[in-house]
């Protein structure tokens, strides 16, 4: 499998143990509801391949913000966020003259706010998990 199948499929398998979480601790009233709740739950880390969020921050390390205003609104806040764990990260002592992609191998391993992912893409992860079962 590829990286980005393979952090796809850990991404997925998270939604679905928050949804599970999702539907014992709220009351929630439809699954839409349900699959809101899940994607606005923090994530344990940023689910993008480290190659691919060094292309999208190091442009922005240098206060290039073209390329992330040609992305879609929900891929801008994962890219301005990811950025922020960056700046912080770059701050700490053992991170001190390393390269930006050896920091954002670190970066994406961090909590994230968030899934980045709609409302749409988390009802097809739910119809594809339940019909493997």
């Amino acid at each position: 499998m590829d990286k980005n199948g393979s952090f796809r499929e850990g991404m997925y398998d998270e939604l679905m143990k928050v949804y599970c979480k999702v539907l014992r601790e709220y009351d929630v009233r439809t699954q839409t509801e349900a699959f809101e709740r899940t994607i606005r739950h923090p994530a344990s880390r940023f689910f993008v391949e480290p190659r691919r969020a060094h292309q999208n921050i190091y442009p922005m390390l240098r206060g290039d913000y073209s390329r992330l205003e040609k992305m879609k609104p929900l891929r801008q806040e994962m890219y301005k966020a990811l950025y922020d764990v960056v700046m912080r990260l770059s701050q700490k002592r053992q991170f001190w003259g390393k390269s930006p992609y050896y920091i954002v191998k670190f970066a994406i391993l961090e909590p994230a706010p968030r899934f980045y992912i709609g409302v749409e893409k988390m009802r097809k992860v739910f119809r594809e998990r339940r019909a493997k079962r």
